[in-house]
């Protein structure tokens, strides 16, 4: 019995335990469904867990897996969560695996998480947590895996993860962590992956260097700096290492050799130098290099030649010299060469050849040499990248044989010769740039083989010919021709393409129409075809292209009305058909459209008035596209608008320059105009608008150029206009406006350019202006200004003006000595004032000054010899003053006219024909005292000095009083007349040879005396040029021939030698630009050269015509010329000289630009030009580019104007 008992017992027992571990189970498990719930319901929103419902068991729910009826694994990954972690969540104690990644979570990590005693991997990445991290993640001993990357988590990573000793794998990437990398985290020995990238982490990753168990090492894109240390050889199994985007410095450790199983070695824009280890090559293994963006400085190692495995090689701006190490041709699987933006330099090995390259990318280097046939063996490259090199000589036919290219880039090289019709053996180009270089020959069936190409650019060469019509059944949706030679027709069937997005032709001599079939390309986006001969009208039909965003048709010859259908085109931002003959008036619907942004119609014969209500100019967005270019430009210029200036265009808020200048606009200008607060210029000038000057404008903030002259402007100037304080040049010039000169023009700090002149402005001028530090020319002339200037330019010192003109106004009192002090003055004209005193001698001190101009005022005393000697002087006029004394003998007052120091009654000197010891005698005459013996001599002196006086001056009257005779009597005084105008004089001790062989013309055989007759005794009459060299006569001969003579002044030539071996060097050269040099003559210091005569007068002529007599030399004219000069350069030797030099220095190159020819399509290159002339200019020779740069730079700046 009591056995039976004992088994009652044991089986009631047991029954108990049971009971009470089944409520125990079944209590978890409801704890568990709870949790679940509670999480669902947090979130914002639920319904993305529809299936955990009341229905079905928790453990049969989307990511819910379980053991024993527990939640083991929750896997939620990328179900678009969004909410915040419910603490309940992490009493799912029996929890492995946890993974939230990729969803919308966010708030911070409870920190209830440490309950999860259990969890092995958890992964909360690619959410929005924020946040510090709890230092109660340590408690988590047991995790494996801790991926909380791509949030947004702050503060510093908690030092307390030491505890997680099973770590394998942490990731906090793309977080935002700082401070310095706690070194407890180099206790977890075990960690396999660490990946820090993309925080706010700095100081030195040095202890990170013991964990000798990574295989993966990421911590990219922070700020670590300091040398890169050596420890880092102490991660033997390290397979890929990423460290770029730092700011690591110093040369790479030789430690880096020891990580012989890396594989992947990425450290790209830091501060790292070289040279580049030797140990580097010890990296048998390294598959990727990537060192770009690095002042690595260095050439490229022979020893990188020894990494067989190398595959992918990145050195992308790293200041790379030397050249490129034929051994690169070892790396037996290298397909990825990246070596752009450098300075390599050399030819391309040929051992590149055995490698199975898919990319090579070199532009932007300066290696040269001819382009090599071995690129043929390349039968695996896909894209081949050489542009902006020095490469010459044609193109290798057998590129054609890399049957793979698909993209090639030989842009802006020296290549020359056709291209080669081979080229398009490679079927699969996609992609053709060519341009910048000296490509000649024509295209007629060069790509017709092409069937893939999408992009073909071919500007800035020599190409010529027409354009084949087979170019419209390549699927091209980029073509541009643009600034080569091209001529004929556009054709008809190019317009029918339905991939064309892109089509650019500028600076061609098209002819011809554009026909309705324009029209037909619905996908075009960019239509650019300036600066041709195309005539005719603009179709109506271009407003069926509702995808144009760009039509630029500048600079042609286009005629009749602006279509009204171009308002369809819905999509344009920029219409340009600027320096055409269109007429009638602006269409109305132009103005709905929304999207423009640069509006160019000027120099074209359009009348009416300005659309009155515009909605173009008013959205701030824009289209973002490579195809588009939005200058934000409103040009009506240079038109016969009329009417009223639109209240309206005060809602044109994005516009940058508004030009209005030059039409018919009547009226006042509106006040609206100051709600354009994206405006930085204003041209108003050149029209007929009455009124005052609106002293709203001030609230345009961003104003740099305000052009309001030669209007009928009236009233004063608004002093609010001191306000703009970005501006720049302000001209009011030529209007009716009276009053002062405001004092609030001295805060306009900015200003360098004020032209208040032909107005009638009164008072003194405020001393104000002088605190102007930027300013650089002041003109205002002609206006009713008086007053002293001592207080002006009292405080000039640091004033660095260059151009001052006074002139014709009521300045009166002595002429400031502190004038001397504005030592980057190079005109000053002051005459038509009242000025009295002496000229100062401090105005010498004025070494920059080229024109000087104090005529019609009441001066006195004598000419400071120091202003004479001032060597840039090129004009000085001290006529009508009482100045008195001798004319000084030096510099510029050698060779002044009499017309410059006329009606200076005291005044003597040879050049006018007193002698100044009569002019002394005669005052002392009177001091004498002793008596009438002493009269009685004087009387005698007096006499015989004037009877020498009158023989001296009617000899010099005949003389050098006339040129003419001088000259006469110098020549008449050779001794053999009969001579070629290649001789050198007889009266030389030694005679000077010439080869008269080098003149391409046979020489005159004329006679001195024939000079004399045919120019009349060099009378002035038959003077057609003066310049700082010589004057040129107009000579006719007396077979009737007309020439030129120019007569060197004394003071600028050399020595005979040197004036003979230049001018045998004029007469080798023959150019169509240059007027031909028949001869010349040399006898003691006379210099005579002999011209063909020109019919429509010198360059300088056409250049600086402002008479309107002669029409504009226009910009592409110009550029021609220049380019022309630039062949005869390279003939001569010698580099573009420009009086600009001070300009540019000062950075002011913009205001040297001829205005008459300015416009937006022009002003890119005109400045471009000059940037080319600085550089010819370089003080050192050594900087100087050579001729035959010059020439492709000159060639390759007129695409620019697209």
């Amino acid at each position: 019995m009591p056995l039976f008992f004992k088994l009652v017992f044991f089986c009631l027992l047991v029954s108990t335990e049971s009971h009470v571990l089944a409520s125990k189970y079944t209590e978890d498990q409801n704890t568990d469904r709870k949790s679940l719930i509670s999480f669902k319901n947090a979130l914002k929103n639920p319904k993305v867990l529809s299936s955990w419902n009341r229905t079905s068991h928790h453990c049969s729910w989307v990511g819910v897996s379980c053991q024993l009826g527990r939640v083991v694994s929750l896997i939620l990954s990328a179900q678009g969560l969004e909410g915040p972690l419910c603490p309940s969540l992490f009493d799912l104690s029996s929890l492995t695996v946890l993974d939230l990644s990729y969803n919308l979570l966010f708030g911070e990590v409870p920190h209830q998480i440490s309950n999860l005693k259990r969890l092995k991997h958890l992964s909360l990445g690619d959410n929005l947590l924020s946040g510090e991290l709890s230092s109660e993640l340590g408690l988590l001993t047991q995790l494996q895996t801790l991926q909380l990357g791509t949030n947004s988590f702050s503060g510093k990573i908690p030092p307390g993860l030491r505890r997680l000793s099973q770590l394998n794998t942490l990731d906090l990437s793309s977080n935002e962590f700082t401070g310095s990398v706690p070194n407890q985290l180099g206790e977890l020995m075990g960690l396999q992956l660490l990946d820090l990238g993309n925080n706010l982490l700095s100081g030195s990753p040095v202890t990170l260097f013991k964990l000798e168990s990574l295989k993966s090492l990421d911590i990219s894109n922070n700020s670590f700096s300091g040398p890169i240390p050596p420890e880092i050889g102490n991660l033997k199994n390290l397979s890929d290492l990423y460290i770029g985007i730092n700011l690591f410095s110093g040369p790479l450790p030789p430690q880096i050799g020891d990580l012989s199983r890396l594989v992947n070695f990425f450290a790209p824009s830091c501060a790292i130098t070289g040279p580049l280890p030797e140990e580097i090559s010890n990296l048998k293994s390294l598959s990727k290099l990537d060192l770009s963006y690095n002042p690595l400085k260095c050439s490229i190692p022979k020893s990188v030649g020894k990494m067989d495995s190398l595959s992918i090689l990145y050195l992308v701006y790293s200041e790379l010299n030397g050249s490129i190490p034929a051994e690169l041709g070892n790396c037996k699987n290298l397909k990825t060469l990246m070596l752009s933006f450098n300075s390599l330099t050399g030819v391309l090995p040929e051992e590149l050849s055995k490698l199975p390259m898919l990319t090579f990318s070199a532009d932007k280097n300066q290696l040269s040499g001819p382009l090599p046939a071995w690129f043929g063996k390349w039968n695996q490259v896909e894209s081949l990248l050489l542009s902006n090199n020095r490469f010459m000589g044609k193109i290798p036919a057998e590129v054609g044989n890399c049957s793979a290219l698909r993209v090639i880039s030989l842009s802006s090289n020296m290549l020359s010769g056709e291209i080669p019709r081979e080229l398009c053996n490679a079927v699969e180009l996609v992609e053709i740039d060519l341009d910048g270089n000296f490509l000649t020959g024509g295209i007629d069936d060069v790509f017709l083989k092409c069937t893939n190409l999408s992009q073909l650019v071919l500007m800035n060469n020599q190409i010529n010919g027409s354009i084949p019509e087979y170019l419209a059944e390549l699927p091209l949706m980029v073509l541009d021709l643009d600034s080569n030679n091209l001529s004929g027709n556009i054709p008809v069937s190019l317009w029918n393409s339905l991939n064309l997005m892109e089509f650019s032709a500028a600076n061609n001599f098209l002819e011809g129409s554009l026909p309705a079939e324009t029209g037909n390309a619905v996908h075009l986006e960019r239509l650019v075809l300036s600066n041709n001969q195309l005539g005719g009208t603009i179709p109506k039909e271009i407003g069926n292209i509702i995808s144009l965003s760009v039509l630029n048709l500048n600079s042609n010859m286009l005629e009749g009305n602006i279509p009204v259908e171009l308002g369809h085109s819905v999509a344009l931002t920029t219409l340009d058909l600027g320096n055409n003959q269109l007429s009638g008036s602006i269409p109305e619907k132009l103005a709905d459209l929304v999207q423009l942004h640069c509006l160019v119609l000027s120099h074209n014969k359009l009348s009416g008035s300005i659309p009155s209500k515009p909605l173009y100019f008013r959205e701030a967005s824009i289209p973002d596209s490579s195809f588009f270019q939005h200058l934000r430009v409103f040009d009506l210029s240079h038109n016969m608008l009329s009417g009223s200036i639109p209240e309206e265009m005060g809602n044109l808020v994005v516009v940058v320059d508004l030009l209005l200048n030059n039409n018919k606009l009547a009226g006042e200008i509106p006040g609206s105009l100051s709600r354009l607060t994206n405006l930085t210029t204003l041209d108003l000038s050149g029209n007929m608008l009455t009124g005052s000057v609106p002293p709203e404008l001030v609230d345009s903030s961003k104003l740099q150029g305000l052009y309001l002259g030669n209007n009928q402007l009236t009233g004063t100037i608004p002093g609010r206009l001191g306000g703009l304080c970005s501006l720049v040049k302000l001209n009011l010039s030529g209007n009716q406006l009276h009053g002062p000169v405001p004092r609030s023009f001295g805060d306009l700090k900015e200003l360098t350019h004020l032209d208040l002149s032909y107005n009638e402005l009164d008072g003194e001028l405020p001393s104000s202006v002088s605190q102007m530090m930027s300013l650089v020319g002041l003109y205002v002339q002609q206006n009713r200004l008086s007053g002293p200037l001592g207080e002006l330019l009292s405080s000039s010192m640091a004033w660095k003006i260059e151009t001052i003109n006074l002139s014709n106004n009521f300045f009166d009192g002595n002429l400031p000595g502190s004038f001397g002090n504005l030592s980057y003055l190079t005109y000053l004209d002051l005459h038509g004032n009242k000025f009295t005193g002496a000229v100062p001698v401090d105005l010498g001190n004025l070494t920059q000054l080229e024109y000087f101009d104090v005529s019609r005022n009441m001066l006195s005393g004598k000419i400071p010899e120091n202003i004479c000697a001032l060597v840039n002087l090129f004009y000085l006029s001290l006529a009508e003053n009482s100045l008195e004394g001798p004319v000084p003998r030096s510099g510029i007052c050698l060779n002044l006219s009499r017309i410059s120091l006329a009606g200076n009654k005291d005044l003597c000197g040879r050049i006018l024909g007193l002698d100044c010891r009569i002019k002394r005698f005669n005052k002392l005459y009177f001091l004498n005292a002793w008596g009438l013996a002493g009269v009685a001599v004087g009387c005698m002196i007096v006499t015989l000095s004037t009877a020498l006086a009158l023989w001296k001056w009617i000899m010099r009257d005949s003389g050098q009083g006339d040129a003419e005779k001088i000259e006469e009597r110098k020549l008449n005084s050779f001794t053999d007349k009969n001579l070629y105008f290649l001789s050198s004089s007889s009266r030389l001790k030694e005679p000077l040879s010439i080869n008269l062989a080098m003149f391409e013309q046979p020489l005159l055989k004329i006679t001195l005396a024939d000079i004399l007759e045919a120019t009349s005794n060099f009378c002035k009459t038959n003077i057609i040029g003066d310049g700082g060299y010589g004057t040129v006569y107009r000579a006719t001969l007396a077979d009737g021939k007309t020439v030129a003579v120019k007569k060197l002044s004394q003071a600028k030539t050399q020595g005979d030698r040197e004036f003979i071996a230049e001018m045998e060097t004029l007469g080798k050269v023959n150019h169509q630009n240059l007027v031909p040099l028949l001869g010349y003559c040399s006898f003691g210091e006379e210099k005579l050269l002999i011209y063909e005569y020109m019919v429509n007068g010198s360059l300088d002529l056409w250049l600086r015509n402002r008479s309107g007599a002669l029409n504009v030399l226009d910009w592409p004219k110009r550029l021609k010329i220049a380019t022309g000069a630039a062949y005869f350069k390279e003939v001569e030797g010698g580099n573009l000289v420009g009086w600009v030099s001070q300009k540019i220095k000062k950075g002011q190159t913009a205001d040297v630009l001829d205005p008459t020819v300015l416009s937006a399509d022009s002003k890119p290159m005109m400045l471009q030009v000059l940037q080319i002339a600085a550089v010819c200019m370089s003080d050192n020779p050594a900087n100087r580019p050579s001729m035959l740069k010059v020439l492709k730079f000159l060639k390759g700046i007129r695409d620019e104007l697209v």
